[in-house]
């Protein structure tokens, strides 16, 4: 137990007070003339014990109620003492860590956690001779008010008067490490205190470790977090499914967490460019729902979107709304990179043009715009013109590539241009290898691709493994078992695991362990490597052949807009080789005049946009003249929704680094601690009560 005022114990005297009135109200006797005095010594008998027991009665209530009233005025407060005083004592250095990352702007009776946060940490604010203190406000980036420990108090409090919660995750050992550095540098002579006050939601606070800090630091941890986590309701992700083309259904799906106890009701409205449409649906407790939004973009370029839930009541405002960016093109166009004749015959080559438009099951009037759409390159040909235009390269049985090919190839893959390759011949092997070393560390094949050895014939192979939930296998459901059961493959090359490649960009394997499909990365490209030659395989006559490559050119080209990069970490975005180069470049957003939008730069043969932290939540565009060329939405990062907090008990224990802990949090019980005076003065005002009935009762 610890008192605010212990001065008043010296009002505790004061207890000699009513055995003083008592003392001095005693009756004394008084002499009277009786005849006898046989009677009245009878009576005093029979009543002494009865007025024995009321003075003593009386003078045990009077005590007592003095003393409550004495307590009363010392304020006490029930539990253990802190191990920080708020007080600022001489010769401390002292550090309060405030979290101000989205999950403290969650209300509870109408109170922001983070407001509960200011006026607890206003507290340890406080002025003393000689004492040192520095506020951190802790996001994705921690802030210090001060480069070092200071002695201006005002001036932290006045910083943190001004400090709001930002749309941002907590980066606790950041903050927990710029606090070490403070501690550190101050005289070893000093007593160390950091004063962490923070919700300490689970997902910012599991990998916290104090174990940074000097072994002498006292670290009190508070929390303002309601006991229990109050309901919420959020939009995590808005991604757009495929390639968005004008005139073509675009698909949204929207994901909505529901972090309360029972089911909610949900109603979203989405705009994109000049379309709206609203969404419903149910969001079990403690469930993630996905509600799809279907709309035909009727304008190409890069549209700015919302979605928004409508009539919902939670504690986190920030989170009812996401914004994202959807771009739509043209309809898309293919470079064929060939050595086989252009003239229609059964070749792997024209089976794949057909796959990419099938133009024979148009109009005439549209086939001739339809084949228009495949343009064929001789590998002698390359270069940036004959590829500029083309949305995806397609190669297959091109002889010997050159170096220089190889090289401008990756470059555009680089930059977002995704490359399907068809593997069918041995020198596939030595251009797949100039692609890889061109690519350098960019490109982490899984397996490595090498000519069968002459006395093996790859034919007959099929399908032992395949990632059936993937694109483009997930397409066929529970058919495609059945739908490639009757395939068989011939041609191809021989493969190998690499060590440093991921095992998942393997999509498929043959009967003879071998790769057949591979879909890795090149920067913000992508690099698919279809195994086999369809000259030796019935790919190409099966009724799979034309969805299976609709579905794969769909995986490749379609970048997966929509999904937001989060407010406050650091971005590095490759720009469409159309954006040209950086001299310029204009980024507008809704980010504060005078406050950075990071930078466009130059990078060898691409243009990248870096910011060290990426801007509040809302679209960036980035324009050449009035021209949008790039895009990108950012928003609240999706795990700071959930408002579930961690075990306190935990930073006592593994999460202590070996450090003194002590944990307070804000509970009803903690507040009833608090509130002990008041049921002394009740207790006070009752032993008053309690002497009128005795006195009442047993009257003299």
């Amino acid at each position: 137990m610890t008192l605010l005022h212990p001065w008043a114990l010296f009002a505790g005297l004061a207890v000699a007070l009513p055995l003083l009135i008592h003392w001095l109200t005693r009756p004394r006797p008084v002499g009277v003339p009786l005849s006898t005095i046989r009677f009245v010594r009878e009576a005093v008998r029979q009543r002494r014990a009865r007025y024995r027991l009321r003075d003593y009665l009386i003078l045990l209530l009077r005590a007592i109620a003095v003393l409550a009233l004495v307590a009363a005025f010392c304020r006490p407060l029930l539990g253990p003492r802190p191990l920080v005083k708020e007080e600022s004592a001489a010769d401390t250095n002292r550090v309060v860590l405030v979290d101000q990352s989205l999950g403290m702007a969650a209300t509870s009776r109408g109170v922001s956690s983070f407001d509960r946060a200011r006026a607890a940490a206003a507290k340890y604010l406080t002025f003393a001779e000689s004492a040192r203190a520095d506020l951190i406000l802790a996001a994705a980036k921690p802030h210090a008010a001060s480069e070092r420990l200071t002695g201006n108090f005002a001036a932290l409090r006045d910083e943190l008067a001004a400090a709001r919660p930002l749309p941002q995750r907590l980066d606790v050992m950041a903050a927990i490490n710029q606090a070490a550095e403070l501690l550190a540098a101050s005289p070893p002579d000093r007593q160390r205190e950091l004063v962490i006050i923070s919700n300490f939601q689970r997902s910012n606070w599991a990998a916290a470790d104090f174990s940074p800090l000097p072994k002498d630091t006292k670290i009190q941890i508070e929390s303002v977090a309601p006991i229990d986590a109050p309901p919420n309701v959020a939009i995590l992700k808005v991604t757009s499914q495929g390639r968005a083309e004008v005139g073509r259904e675009a698909r949204l799906e929207i994901d909505v967490a529901n972090y309360s106890s029972g089911p909610r009701e949900i109603k979203i409205d989405v705009n994109v460019g000049r379309a709206a449409t609203s969404l419903t649906g149910t969001c079990a407790p403690g469930a993630t729902t996905t509600l799809v939004a279907t709309m035909t973009p009727a304008e190409t370029g890069w549209q700015a979107g919302e979605a928004r839930l409508v009539g919902v009541d939670d504690a986190l405002e920030a989170d009812n709304v996401r914004s994202f960016v959807l771009e739509v093109r043209p309809r898309p166009t293919y470079a064929l990179i060939t050595r086989e004749p252009a003239a229609p015959q059964p070749t792997s080559s024209h089976f794949l043009q057909l796959a990419l438009a099938p133009y024979r099951s148009l109009r005439a009037d549209e086939a001739a715009g339809e084949h228009e759409r495949v343009a064929r390159i001789q590998p002698a040909d390359l270069d940036r013109d004959a590829l500029g235009g083309a949305d995806l390269i397609v190669v297959d049985h091109p002889g010997k590539i050159s170096q220089q090919a190889a090289g401008l190839m990756v470059s555009l893959a680089r930059r977002g241009r995704p490359i399907l390759y068809v593997a069918a011949e041995p020198v596939d092997a030595t251009n797949l290898r100039l692609l890889s070393q061109a690519a350098g560390a960019d490109l982490k094949m899984p397996v490595e691709f090498l000519p069968p050895p002459p006395a093996a014939w790859r034919r007959d192979l099929f399908l032992t493994e395949y990632r059936r939930n993937e694109s483009p296998f997930a397409a066929f459901g529970e058919s495609l078992p059945a739908a490639l059961g009757p395939l068989r493959f011939g041609g191809g090359l021989s493969s190998r695991a690499v060590q440093q490649g991921l095992a998942d960009d393997v999509l498929a394997s043959y009967s003879d362990r071998s790769a057949c499909l591979v879909v890795s990365s090149i920067g913000a490209g992508t690099l698919a490597v279809l195994n086999a030659d369809l000259n030796q395989s019935n790919l190409a006559g099966s009724p799979v052949f034309v969805p299976l490559v609709a579905e794969l050119v769909d995986r490749l080209m379609g970048r997966r807009g929509g999904e937001a990069s989060p407010s406050g970490e650091p971005l590095a975005a490759y720009l469409p080789s159309e954006a040209g180069a950086a001299d310029g470049l204009a980024i507008t957003g809704p980010n504060a005049p005078g406050r950075s939008n990071g930078q466009i730069m130059d990078d060898a043969n691409f243009v990248v946009w870096r910011w060290d932290a990426a801007g509040p939540p809302g679209v960036y565009a980035i324009k050449r003249d009035a021209r949008t060329v790039f895009a990108l939405a950012t928003a609240a990062p999706a795990q700071a929704s959930n408002l579930a907090t961690i075990d306190l008990t935990l930073f006592k224990g593994r999460l202590a680094g070996g450090r003194t802990v002590a944990v307070q949090a804000e509970s009803e019980q903690t507040e009833r601690r608090n509130d002990a005076w008041a049921w002394i003065l009740v207790a006070c005002a009752g032993c008053l009560l309690v002497e009128l009935l005795v006195l009442g009762t047993l009257r003299t």
